[in-house]
């Protein structure tokens, strides 16, 4: 049982400062209040609930200058984050919650000849505390696309891009919950963040009734969070998250969408390779999948078809292996005066 209310006050402002310069402020206040209650019982009753509370400030403000050669941009956002778990019944425990954030960064865009660009730099400091634990987090946030038109329809990009990750505050808590008879969960207090780097070149193709790209993206998460198992010597296995070595991820994708009859008759269809790496403290685990997926669309004067077909997606991320099963739809509409039947 569940329930939960959310307030939030969002306060926008936009102001044209000149015909090239232009400011914007934005201002979010929310509050989220939770209660739970979970219960099982595998021969002997278990529960426990959960009352939470939530308070959060984010500020943002961005400043940007139209030049005559580039655009120039200057931003800084800003978050105060206060949470009050309260665990009674078979768990106790009482989780107090600081967090701040604060991010600023500047960036310039433009073209010359055949080139665009992006380029810019930011930094990032977090602060977290909850009783005894807490940490100071900083990280330089640079951030990169350039791209190149060899024609008109032809283009070359690569983007490049390191930011933070923040684990889920289910994770942090030091509450440890039953699962089942010979399960739990743990909470890790002293999780810190871990940096994400992502490259991405991308070449497309565009025509009026051709469009089709090819992409590589590799990403690269710097001592992430990642599972770990715990067996006691009473048969109890206990799963937490620890900061761990690295988890990689290799995507290669073809796109290609084609207009066989104009406004009549359409094909698309997508496929790659995504490959997981992952290197825990005491293991290591690959994982590579496959997808494909097509779609064609009929358009014969009031009537319209649609078919579409996928094989699923899936992925290897520390320990837990994700899997979407496979897809086939077949949709048909018709149109008549003011009636649509599908």
């Amino acid at each position: 049982r569940n329930l939960t209310a959310s307030p939030v006050l969002d306060i926008y402002y936009y102001r044209r400062l000149t015909s090239r310069q232009s400011f914007v402020l934005n201002m979010v206040g929310t509050y989220i209040d939770t209660d739970s209650s979970n219960s099982y019982d595998e021969g002997s009753l278990y529960h426990y609930t959960v009352d939470g509370k939530t308070y959060s400030l984010i500020g943002e403000t961005l400043y940007e200058n139209r030049l005559k050669y580039f655009t120039f941009s200057f931003g800084i956002n800003y978050m105060q984050k206060s949470t009050r778990n309260e665990y009674g019944g078979n768990v106790t425990s009482l989780n107090v919650i600081h967090n701040n954030r604060l991010y600023a960064f500047a960036d310039i865009k433009g073209s010359w000849n055949k080139f665009f660009y992006a380029a810019g730099i930011g930094a990032s400091y977090l602060h977290y505390s909850q009783q005894k634990h807490n940490y100071d987090y900083w990280l330089f946030r640079p951030k990169l696309s350039l791209g190149y038109n060899f024609v008109d329809c032809l283009q070359l990009k690569y983007d490049f891009q390191c930011k933070e990750h923040v684990s889920r505050i289910a994770m942090i808590s030091d509450a440890m919950i039953r699962i089942n008879s010979m399960e739990w969960i743990a909470g890790s207090p002293d999780l810190k963040p871990n940096r994400d780097m992502e490259n991405v070149v991308r070449l497309s193709y565009n025509k009026a009734r051709w469009h089709s790209f090819v992409q590589g993206s590799y990403k690269m998460c710097i001592h992430s969070n990642m599972a770990a198992y715990e067996r006691t010597v009473d048969d109890k296995f206990i799963y937490t998250q620890r900061n761990q070595k690295e988890i990689d991820a290799l995507n290669i994708m073809l796109y290609t969408d084609f207009w066989i009859i104009p406004d009549k008759l359409s094909v698309m269809a997508y496929g790659g390779l995504f490959r997981c790496f992952n290197w825990g403290d005491d293991y290591t685990h690959c994982y590579t999948a496959y997808y494909a997926s097509g779609n064609v669309n009929a358009y014969i004067g009031d009537f319209s078809l649609s078919v579409y077909a996928d094989n699923g997606w899936r992925f290897l991320e520390g320990e837990t292996r994700g899997y979407n099963g496979f897809d086939v739809a077949l949709k048909s509409s018709y149109k008549y005066k003011n009636w649509q039947f599908s």
